[in-house]
């Protein structure tokens, strides 16, 4: 197995997944009762990282409090940026980092079991500066590559095959002076290494071995996926065996659980509650006799009364005006629905 080094990219401010990333920052997001962040780090191990660098800008006081309370299997260091650098700046602001071996990146939303040391050994044999790992994704493909497997454009390109970035590339070590300072995408740098001739290649997967997370109707698709067994176990790594209702979960007396029901730790669900098709974070107080259907509610919220389509985040109550927003912003997103 080739070792490597990477960086798991996490200072995006997770807008899309808001209220639930007021509180976490995207890549601490629970999938399957755990911290994605670490999912991330098992798989990047298990094929072959020896050591792994965060970024981070949003909520950076909770991740860095985090990673202090954990100790993973490799090193994990975190850089935090004094402003959002994106993609392209984050990756070259921990330059000191990398070394002359290619490394690779990778987005904190999403869920992959894709070979990395395959996506290694096609880098290397193609001789290409960047090999971006891509799916057919109909809503996503919007990579444009040609019949050699360069990358020609980020945008839908007639004549040539559409795909999707799955967030997961190899990157070669010269592309960093190519990376302009301060706030920048890598997108943006890749259209103008392309415009010059350099050789950036795509490597197509089964789309099954990847899940972006992104969103909240991914989240919820997500679980639904795990809870009917329907996902690849493999996605969720070697802990895939997490429980859907937390040993320290208290739950009592009549309490009925249906369809896809995540609940995590310290939860407190009173008697005859009903939960739905719903996902519980951590320390959630349910009250006597509420129904949870097709909700989801974060960290440390208490549900006085029954509620339908909710997103439920601290700072928002379950009988407020502003849950009614989210609530309605929910029901549009969540597929199917």
């Amino acid at each position: 197995m080739t070792p490597f080094k990477a960086m798991i990219l996490c200072a995006g401010l997770g807008t899309r997944l808001r209220p639930l990333t007021f509180s976490r920052p995207k890549v601490l997001v629970p999938v399957c009762n755990r911290p994605l962040l670490h999912t991330l780090l098992d798989y990047l191990e298990d094929w072959g990282a020896e050591s792994v660098i965060l970024n981070a800008y949003h909520l950076s006081e909770v991740l860095c409090r985090h990673l202090s309370r954990h100790d993973f299997g490799i090193p994990v260091e975190v850089r935090v940026e004094k402003k959002l650098l994106g993609t392209g700046g984050g990756i070259r602001n921990v330059k000191d980092f990398w070394d002359e071996r290619p490394f690779v990146v990778i987005n904190g939303d999403i869920l992959s079991c894709i070979d990395l040391q395959e996506v290694l050994r096609y880098h290397k044999d193609s001789g290409a500066s960047v090999t971006m790992v891509l799916v057919d994704e109909p809503k996503f493909n919007n990579v444009a590559v040609g019949a050699d497997g360069r990358i020609v454009a980020f945008r839908r390109e007639a004549g040539s095959k559409n795909l999707a970035f799955t967030g997961i590339q190899v990157i070669d070590p010269q592309i960093l002076a190519h990376i302009p300072d301060g706030a920048v995408s890598i997108i943006d740098c890749y259209r103008s290494l392309i415009s010059t001739g350099e050789r950036i290649i795509g490597l197509v997967v089964d789309k099954r071995c990847w899940r972006e997370l992104g969103s909240l109707a991914a989240y919820v698709q997500v679980h639904r996926e795990f809870a009917n067994g329907t996902a690849d176990q493999e996605l969720t790594g070697r802990h895939c065996r997490t429980a859907a209702v937390d040993s320290t979960a208290k739950l009592g007396a009549g309490v009925e659980l249906r369809g896809m029901v995540w609940i995590g730790k310290g939860c407190r669900i009173e008697d005859r509650v009903t939960i739905v098709d719903s996902i519980l974070w951590d320390g959630v107080q349910v009250k006597v006799g509420c129904t949870v259907r097709r909700s989801i509610v974060a960290d440390g919220v208490a549900v006085n009364q029954s509620v339908v389509g909710a997103v439920l985040a601290q700072g928002i109550s379950s009988d407020g005006a502003e849950q009614g927003k989210t609530r309605e912003a929910l029901q549009e997103k969540l597929p199917g629905q």
